[in-house]
């Protein structure tokens, strides 16, 4: 069954794991979708992460983005479960038109992709809550994120609106994902500022293997060692990792080569640190992804893995993390501090 934890300092209790809810409703059927919630919810969880974009990618143009949202709304109203869950959304990375940027064969242009974002203004803001609670089939919604941070609209409109909407009641908390330790930073401040509400959850790429120095990682955001420091300095904000095994490359060396970021990770650093992992996992008998996760489940301050996966196997089968206990000089082999086990 899953543990739970504290979300940052806000006395909420969430799930040891949150599920990510990405595939479903493009990638994953009614029938797959509803298989995975009910066996996330049979499990003791409650922490379920969404987005207002999810997946409009998928396919050659029939979808927008509206599917994962209304996918989990359908699930909620036949289960009648919703006051029992805890649930993420997030706005400023829907696009205006998803279909103005594919070719004539239906894929996108992704290169065109990041002009297209909605972003993080107040108009877009109150338009993406409205619509997100409509298709979530909910009159609220417990965190809510900005999904990229929005550099051309100031700080001030965006946080401003943010706090109106949890003066209100629609949002109970707020969140940021995709961005700086810097702007976070200044996020915070201006919030304090000002007596607003201040983001709780920080959502980033987070995994085992590092990128390379300098690696343009897109929009993306993964969490650094400065990003850690400044988390332990602020305790009142928790770290919700998404893509925690990076589309499963633990598995094989196959599974890295076939990753579209590998070149990224491709460094004598994960070569080291993938070493240390085959020697552990072939001592204790596990599998790359499900020692990583065992890993990034025993790391403090509590780092909340956000799991994804397009069938409910992978779903099943990186539960299996939470049963994993390691000892300390594990931990510290994994992470290079001792140089043996």
């Amino acid at each position: 069954m899953i543990n739970y934890t504290v979300l940052g300092k806000t006395g909420a209790e969430v799930s040891r794991v949150c599920l990510g809810a990405m595939a479903m409703g493009t990638l994953m059927d009614r029938d797959e979708s509803f298989r995975t919630l009910d066996f996330f919810a049979e499990q003791n969880g409650n922490f379920i992460d969404t987005a207002n974009c999810y997946s409009w990618w998928v396919g050659k143009g029939e979808f927008v983005g509206d599917e994962s949202e209304a996918m989990l709304g359908e699930w909620m109203h036949a289960r009648k479960n919703r006051a029992r869950l805890f649930l993420a959304t997030k706005c400023g990375a829907r696009l205006r038109d998803p279909r103005a940027i594919r070719d004539a064969d239906g894929n996108p242009r992704w290169a065109e992709v990041p002009s297209h974002y909605e972003g993080a203004s107040r108009q877009v803001i109150l338009g993406a809550v409205k619509d997100s609670l409509r298709r979530l089939r909910t009159d609220y919604i417990d965190l809510y994120y900005i999904h990229l941070d929005d550099r051309k609209t100031p700080l001030e409109e965006t946080l401003g609106t943010l706090h109106e909407l949890v003066t209100s009641g629609v949002i109970r908390h707020i969140g940021y994902s995709n961005v700086r330790t810097w702007r976070l930073e200044r996020i915070r401040s201006i919030c304090e500022r000002n007596g607003w509400a201040q983001p709780v959850a920080i959502q980033q790429e987070y995994s085992f293997l590092r990128p390379a120095a300098g690696a343009n990682l897109g929009v993306a955001v993964h969490a650094d060692d400065e990003f850690f420091d400044y988390l332990a300095e602020n305790p009142s904000m928790t770290l919700l990792a998404y893509s925690p095994l990076l589309k499963g490359i633990y598995a094989s060396r196959e599974k890295r080569l076939a990753y579209y970021n590998w070149p990224l990770y491709d460094t004598p650093d994960s070569a080291a640190r993938l070493e240390r992992l085959e020697t552990v996992g072939n001592r204790l008998g596990l599998d790359g992804n499900t020692l990583v996760l065992a890993w990034m489940l025993h790391r403090k301050p509590a780092i909340i893995p956000v799991l994804g996966g397009s069938k409910f196997s992978h779903f099943r089968e990186n539960l299996a993390a939470l049963d994993v206990r390691l000892e300390q000089n594990v931990i510290d082999y994994l992470d290079g501090r001792s140089p043996s086990l």
